[in-house]
């Protein structure tokens, strides 16, 4: 992991994205030109990159039902597959170089996603984080867009983030 400018002295470095970051929103861009919003207009979620290159992120609609007892094991199915439908996880360690982060997935809310890398384009502006990832699938080419803003240092700010 590079600490202080990027590798090869490209693009943001490890040291900038150190913290805590507080999701804005995700949209997806498809090569027809339709847009969406997985996880809707107001998503809760954070991303948190630690220094000794260790990185978290989780995401969840904000209008997710409450499953009504505290062991999400003991509900049912279609309740569960609900739950998991509206939340995304994983975390690993991280490195930066070149005007991208890829993330080594250790662990994740998605089985498939272990012992992937996920690759992001940066774009840091400020307090404003944008990750960015091109992939291809059933559906065709797509974009995913997230964008975050540091996490308020103070406990004032909306919904603890």
């Amino acid at each position: 992991m590079s600490t202080s400018g990027s590798s090869d002295g490209g693009g943001p470095s490890a040291a900038d994205l150190v913290g805590a970051w507080r999701v804005l929103g995700w949209q997806i861009e498809y090569a027809s030109g339709r847009k969406s919003r997985p996880f809707g207009l107001d998503p809760l979620g954070l991303l948190v990159y630690s220094a000794d290159g260790w990185m978290n992120v989780c995401i969840a609609r904000n209008d997710r039902i409450p499953l009504g007892v505290a062991a999400g094991r003991l509900v049912a199915p279609a309740q569960q597959a609900a739950a998991f439908a509206s939340y995304f996880s994983y975390a690993g360690r991280y490195e930066v170089g070149g005007g991208t982060v890829t993330h080594h997935v250790v662990v994740a809310l998605d089985p498939a996603f272990v012992g992937t890398r996920q690759e992001r384009t940066i774009e840091l502006q400020g307090t404003e984080l944008t990750l960015s990832a091109h992939e291809t699938g059933p559906g065709g080419a797509r974009r995913h867009v997230l964008s975050w803003r540091r996490a308020a240092t103070d406990r004032t700010s909306p919904r603890g983030l």
